[in-house]
């Protein structure tokens, strides 16, 4: 039986989040959370074990680390509820021991050190506890409100790495909000084989360069990165609720058009077929999103952007297949992109400029100028 044991109950009074404060043995920890932890904490990397060799050497010695907090899945938290709003801990116990559905929000590092020592034939102290925070959040909104500003301020993550906590939990909650889009991780080691096909932190990017206006997700420049960052971090609820709602609308556009994009490019009979994957990208979706962000601040521009894109799709899709047909004039984009002289500027930067650019042409014009215009006024 686990020695999980509930010691108290609170709120989160900004966003009402019933969180409980727990304890369990170190023997018993990982049988509540499992060892799958890239399940949870998807796409994150684990650092690199020596930097931890102080700590794990004291966690095997018996010390006491410091609270890990962990979440339930958003779309199972009801199943909870009752039993936390009661304050049944002997109901909460046996279900928390059951459920499939937490995952670490902060502790990763913590618990790769803890399934090392227990891999290694470490048998922790009798009494060796872990103290735990977990938390019980239903409403969408308020997890992105949570992950994005409240732990930016209390914990020292990155907001890039508060994204992808974001769209851990939503992850399946898009693809159930756009039909056919499959996201898939990197450790899956699949391969984009038809459209709508999308690795998982390309999203995410697509998402974080969507609300920093910008394709760089590696800034040099960590003055103008912060800048972006603290826009956002000293943004209202509601505003980044509709960000968010704008971001899934574009997203649900963005692999419309894919679907077309890759039916006319991957029956091209030229060489033109190599670019059927070209909006999967990271250097596109990253550059198409930062136009978005950067163009799409109010209502006359949205209207533009949506004009563009239902315009774009529909000529897509009434666009035949074979032949050298290249509606987005990608072979003229690739020798556009050959111009870019690797001396002065970064190529991958210079693309990802020419891109966005070449996308926010299109928006301001409503769709009205070919691509082959676009390219051309975005790299002068």
């Amino acid at each position: 039986m686990s020695s999980l044991k509930i010691l108290g109950y609170t709120k989160d009074c900004r966003t009402n989040t019933s969180v409980v404060y727990a304890e369990i043995l170190m023997n018993d920890y990982l049988s509540l959370v499992g060892t799958d932890f890239d399940k949870f904490e998807i796409q994150r990397k684990r650092v690199e074990p020596k930097k931890y060799a102080r700590l794990k050497d004291d966690i095997s010695k018996g010390a006491l680390l410091p609270g890990i907090t962990l979440a339930i899945d958003y779309l199972k938290v009801n199943m909870f509820l009752d039993s936390v709003e009661s304050q049944d801990s002997e109901t909460l116990q046996m279900t928390l021991n059951k459920s499939e559905d937490i995952y670490i929000l902060d502790g990763l590092q913590r618990s790769y050190i803890i399934k090392d020592l227990v891999d290694e034939g470490i048998v922790f102290q009798k009494e060796q506890k872990i103290l735990l925070e977990i938390w019980f959040e239903e409403k969408i909104e308020h997890l992105i409100y949570r992950l994005i500003v409240l732990n930016s301020g209390q914990k020292p993550m990155s907001m890039r790495h508060q994204v992808e906590l974001l769209f851990m939990t939503l992850k399946r909650d898009i693809e159930k909000e756009i039909p056919g889009l499959e996201i898939y991780l990197e450790k899956e080691a699949t391969i984009r084989n038809h459209s709508n096909k999308f690795p998982f932190d390309r999203i995410v990017n697509g998402y974080y360069s969507y609300i920093t206006k910008s394709p760089e997700i590696e800034r040099d420049n960590l003055v103008v990165k912060k800048m972006n960052e603290d826009d956002i971090l000293s943004s209202k609820e509601e505003e980044l609720n509709g960000s968010y709602s704008l971001f899934i609308k574009y997203l649900k556009f963005y692999t419309s058009i894919d679907i077309e994009f890759y039916r006319i490019y991957s029956n091209n009979n030229g060489d033109l077929s190599s670019f059927k994957n070209w909006l999967a990208e990271e250097n596109t979706i990253n550059a198409f999103f930062a136009a978005l962000g950067k163009y799409a601040t109010e209502d006359r521009k949205i209207k533009r952007v949506d004009t563009s894109l239902e315009k774009l799709y529909s000529e897509l899709k009434e666009s035949r297949e074979g032949g050298n047909h290249d509606p987005f004039f990608l072979k003229h984009f690739k020798e556009i992109k050959g111009g870019i002289d690797s001396k002065k500027v970064n190529v991958g930067y210079g693309t990802r400029k020419l891109i966005m650019e070449g996308f926010r042409e299109f928006f301001m014009n409503e769709g009205e100028e070919s691509f082959l215009e676009c390219w051309k006024s975005s790299a002068s």
